[in-house]
This record gives C-alpha cells, sequence and structure tokens, in this order.
C-alpha cells in the first residue's frame, strides 16, 4: 500500500516549524543564480518537511517570488489541463492551477506522480508568504493532461513541417516551464 504523508496545517508559522530551511535556502539561491521569475521542483515530501513519517509521496514546489500571495487565489480547488506556448515558441501541456492564473508544465506534474496518491501537493513560495495546497488528482485529470500532451506534440511535429497552429490559451499571471528536479526523477 502506498504511504500518504499526512500535509501540515497551512498557518505559516507551522510550516516555517515543519519545512526544511537549508532547502529553502538552496531552492532561493538557485532561482537568484539563474535569474528565474518563477521555477517548479519536484521534491520528495521527506525532503522538503523535517518529519518522521516515511513516504516516497513528492510535492511540486512552485517558486515564484516576484509574485504576491494574494495575486493567485491557491485555494481555487479545480485543476485543468491546456497548451501553452513557453518564450521560445514551443507548446508544452500543463496543468492550470489556481483558477487558471498559473500554468504548470507537465513535466513537474510527472514527476510529483500524483495518480498514485489521487492529491497533487503543492508548496508555494510567494514573494509574501509561503502557502501549501492540495488538489485531487483522479484518473481524468491524468488522461485530459496526456490528451494535451498529444496536441503539443502533434503541434511540434506540424510547425517543423511549416504548418504551425495558432495559440488562444488564455493569459495566466504565472508560467512555470522551469522544472527541476531534487533527486532526478523528471524525465527528459
Amino acid at each position: 500500500m502506498t504511504s500518504r504523508m499526512h500535509i501540515p496545517s497551512t498557518d505559516v508559522g507551522t510550516l516555517l516549524d515543519n519545512l526544511d530551511v537549508d532547502l529553502l535556502a538552496a531552492i532561493q539561491a538557485h532561482m537568484e543564480e539563474r535569474g528565474s521569475s518563477s521555477s517548479a521542483y519536484v521534491v520528495p515530501m521527506t525532503s522538503i518537511f523535517i518529519v518522521r513519517e516515511r513516504t516516497e509521496e513528492r510535492c511540486a514546489f512552485i517558486a515564484v517570488p516576484q509574485t504576491s500571495r494574494n495575486d493567485v487565489d491557491i485555494g481555487f480547488k479545480r485543476i485543468f489541463s491546456e497548451v501553452r506556448v513557453t518564450p521560445d515558441r514551443k507548446q508544452r501541456a500543463c496543468l492550470m492551477l489556481a483558477d487558471g492564473a498559473v500554468a504548470l508544465a507537465e513535466a513537474a506534474v510527472v514527476g510529483v506522480d500524483p495518480l498514485q496518491y489521487k492529491r497533487l501537493a503543492i508548496i508555494w513560495m510567494f514573494a509574501d508568504e509561503i502557502a501549501i495546497s492540495e488538489y485531487s488528482y483522479s484518473n481524468a485529470t491524468s488522461e485530459a493532461l496526456l490528451r494535451a500532451s498529444r496536441v503539443a506534440d502533434a503541434h511540434a511535429r506540424s510547425e517543423q513541417r511549416g504548418t504551425g497552429l495558432r495559440s488562444t490559451g488564455k493569459q495566466t499571471i504565472v508560467e512555470v516551464f522551469d522544472i527541476f528536479d531534487v533527486d532526478g526523477r523528471i524525465p527528459s
């Protein structure tokens, strides 16, 4: 049976008591070094939280240090899939979070493997707050992301033939295409 970790309270004081401050500092330094405005880190729960529990569960740590917590409704629990255009004009399948305000690249979702635990746990590092949210993740959600991935792949092949499609994706506040895995489990 898969062991699922209990996520601590979303109270900032409690979070800071349970989060590995050294890992947070390393993530912040990595982002500053890269000059990135948004990145996601796929992290084992037992690495980001200082806990006695043992689990293989992973979470996405989304760092958006130039975005205020008030700008993103992480409490909005509906998630959906969409194909987005990256700054280098490539099509990428994304999971849309926070009422569509955040596009999280498929690679991060695959690295977390939320279907195994039926949830996607996200730790957010905003400019002014650290928070946690949890989203239900079902077979239907996984299949929708797979369909978006196939659309993005098909678009990439059509662009190679010179018949690109136009993107009509909705405006978001944060697009997270830079994905890093703390222990190397994200596929390339």
